[in-house]
């Protein structure tokens, strides 16, 4: 497989690194990355640079860059009870439960009884009605489980009501817009011809899939099983990418990814990206069993598939092996996105990997001409 692209001369062990992958048999994939506000990587192989894809969980940067705009402009405390914007939420003894604790996946709603169905993501208002009703599965702050999928609808009803627009609303108009960022959540036909699908896994190699679905539905926390269509099917669909569900069915180009996160100090100022950032939850979650650590709306590193920035970076995966952060400590944004979805989901390790070296390679003063 061929590659393209671009490279600083500073950043040509990670060239060398994505040149590498090329020679794995279908490698096709995207990776932008900027440093101290200029793009030093635009690399791309079996896709055009400018393709956009499902992204999965990955998009729920655009969440978190959405958040930390909004605590910069005063219309949301994360300090604040969900039930002070959002009065239908303090049902069930939620009345207490903070923004905060919503958005770093601490709330217990990953689920709702009756379960979740593919519905819920293409009409918000009756899912997010069935939220403010549900009971938590635990009692909001004594643990943390992946709200993989509803933390999108949470985060998209507090949204509407500090702003009287939707959270994908807010994204598009006051960060992807003036940003110039590649990433959507909701598409139209004008998108169309650059949205490229992602593609599933062989059945033979699904079987670690389901062993680790497995676990997690015996842990009595997963919302995996409420779907009768994966969801790396489902997020091919247009009506899903239409619909634009603020968890899972961003599409996006690495550029976008890279984009987004180099804006993300411009739109939070360095005390909203420092609330952000900050640890908030950290341990084995109750939802996947796996050791995590959260900020708001941010994954942060430290688990051992997300070893990809110092402490102050934040960032997320997607099941479909994309990628994206920023990392504070070398002004450096970083998207990644693969077409071939890597088992058994989440960041792809080749990802995580280009991402240590970018690190390495931000470090390394470039070499100054002699006077």
């Amino acid at each position: 497989m061929m590659w393209h692209g671009t490279g600083d001369p500073q950043f040509a062990q990670v060239v060398e690194a994505f040149a590498e992958f090329t020679a794995e048999d279908g490698y096709q994939a995207q990776l932008a990355i900027r440093h101290r506000g200029r793009t030093v990587v635009d690399l791309w192989s079996g896709l055009e640079p400018d393709s956009l894809l499902p992204v999965f969980s990955a998009g729920k940067g655009a969440i978190g860059l959405v958040v930390a705009h909004l605590l910069r402009s005063g219309r949301l405390d994360v300090e604040r009870p969900v039930a002070d914007y959002w009065p239908e939420f303090a049902a069930a003894g939620k009345a207490a439960v903070t923004v905060g604790q919503v958005v770093s996946h601490q709330a217990g709603l990953v689920t709702v009884d009756g379960g979740l169905r593919d519905a819920d993501f293409l009409h918000h208002e009756p899912l997010a009605a069935r939220l403010a009703a549900q009971r938590p599965l635990w009692r909001p702050g004594a643990g943390f489980g992946y709200h993989w999928l509803t933390i999108g609808t949470l985060a998209d009803e507090i949204v509407r009501r500090c702003t009287g627009r939707s959270l994908a609303a807010v994204f598009a108009e006051d960060i992807a817009r003036p940003h110039a960022v590649d990433v959507h959540l909701g598409t139209d036909a004008s998108l169309d011809g650059r949205t490229v699908a992602v593609d599933a896994p062989d059945p033979e190699e699904l079987a670690p899939l389901a062993e680790l679905l497995a676990e997690r539905r015996d842990r009595g926390w997963s919302a995996a099983d409420d779907f009768p269509v994966p969801l790396w099917v489902r997020a091919n669909d247009r009506d899903l990418q239409r619909a634009g569900a603020p968890a899972a069915a961003a599409v996006a180009s690495a550029r976008g990814l890279a984009a987004m996160y180099a804006a993300l100090p411009k739109v939070a100022g360095p005390d909203a990206l420092a609330q952000v950032s900050q640890l908030q939850v950290a341990g084995d979650d109750l939802t996947t069993g796996r050791y995590f650590r959260y900020g708001l709306a941010f994954q942060l590193p430290g688990a051992d598939n997300l070893l990809y920035g110092s402490a102050r970076a934040v960032g997320h995966d997607g099941a479909g092996g994309a990628i994206a952060f920023y990392d504070p400590a070398d002004d450096l944004a970083f998207g990644y996105v693969p077409q071939r979805i890597p088992l058994p989901g989440g960041a792809d390790a080749r990802a995580v990997r280009m991402a240590q070296i970018a690190h390495r390679c931000a470090r390394t003063a470039p070499l100054q001409e002699s006077s």
